[in-house]
């Protein structure tokens, strides 16, 4: 089945460097690429002030957005990518340019939203871009993928997982998208908790029998819980092998929290040298990309880095 991702684009020179970043990866695959660009009226020069001139209106934003995509067309011919692979649609006078993202997306054949990461710096890292917020807030159906500024080749993929099922629906994606690329590796991460949840407030200082109590309680716990993520991990290698993955090339980590599951995993990503990130849009405790979620906080801070947000 031939992959096809939806690449949302602007005219930004951060949409013409992640697709060619891209293109790159997939070029020797049979990858389709679907250039999709929402015009909204603000992003557009004021329209002529009287009726009579709509039409002249009209044409001038078919041809600004038709150049747009040429532009985006011609950056993948030129490092070789295959016409054939590539197909484009516009959506004038949008409304709302992520809503229309999503919902070209939510066809069966896409396998994945595309955007730009757009780098910034100081307090404006704190900001995304309204699009791309509302994309990673309402993206329910297909993952989404932020591609950064560091090569996506060769792919180095740190997948941060918990013991909910999205990490079978981390290693599936990956298995169904980058499985077949014969340089891949992939690190399963597990941030594991000093102790269960519901020890986290004792509601009193614990005196010398109750912490001999609690400290084996918290030991049965921890044998449990590597245990359960020992089945993930080997459930997660299963379907990565399968896809062509080789063994060697697939490794897991589990460490006890230290400075706090989003900052652990952003250490992690600083040591190893990672350039893909992979999580799921809600974890264990995550309801949704809020600004204080454990997915928004990797999204703001892993620099350089692709995300890919599971669904």
């Amino acid at each position: 089945m031939v992959k096809r991702f939806l690449l949302g684009i602007d005219d930004s020179q951060y949409t013409f460097e992640a697709l060619e970043n891209l293109a790159g990866l997939f070029l020797k695959t049979d990858a389709h690429f679907h250039l999709f660009l929402a015009v909204t009226e603000s992003h557009l020069p004021a329209p002529p002030p009287t009726s009579s001139e709509a039409t002249d209106w009209q044409e001038v934003q078919k041809r600004r957005a038709q150049q747009i995509l040429d532009k985006g067309v011609s950056s993948l011919l030129q490092i070789g990518y295959k016409r054939s692979r590539i197909s484009t649609e516009t959506r004038l006078q949008s409304v709302n340019a992520a809503q229309d993202i999503l919902n070209a997306g939510k066809s069966e054949e896409i396998i994945a939203i595309v955007l730009a990461r757009k780098q910034q710096s100081g307090v404006k890292r704190l900001l995304p871009d309204t699009t791309t917020a509302n994309i990673y807030q309402y993206a329910d159906v297909q993952p989404v993928w932020a591609i950064g500024n560091l090569p996506l080749k060769p792919p180095h993929v740190l997948a941060a997982v918990d013991e909910s099922d999205y990490a079978d629906r981390i290693a599936t994606h990956l298995a169904e998208t980058l499985g077949p690329l014969p340089d891949v590796r992939i690190t399963f991460l597990n941030v594991m908790p000093a102790k269960p949840p519901s020890y986290w407030d004792d509601g009193h200082i614990l005196d010398k029998e109750e912490r001999g109590e609690r400290k084996g309680v918290v030991k049965k716990w921890q044998w449990t819980y590597e245990e359960i993520m020992g089945g993930i991990f080997a459930k997660a290698r299963g379907v990565l092998t399968k896809s062509g993955v080789p063994e060697e090339r697939i490794s897991t980590k589990m460490q006890t929290r230290r400075s706090g599951p989003a900052r652990d995993i952003l250490a992690e990503v600083s040591r190893g040298g990672y350039n893909i990130v992979a999580l799921g849009r809600r974890g264990s405790g995550d309801s949704q990309i809020d600004p204080g979620s454990r997915a928004s906080k990797i999204i703001r801070s892993a620099r350089g880095c692709t995300i890919m947000l599971v669904n």
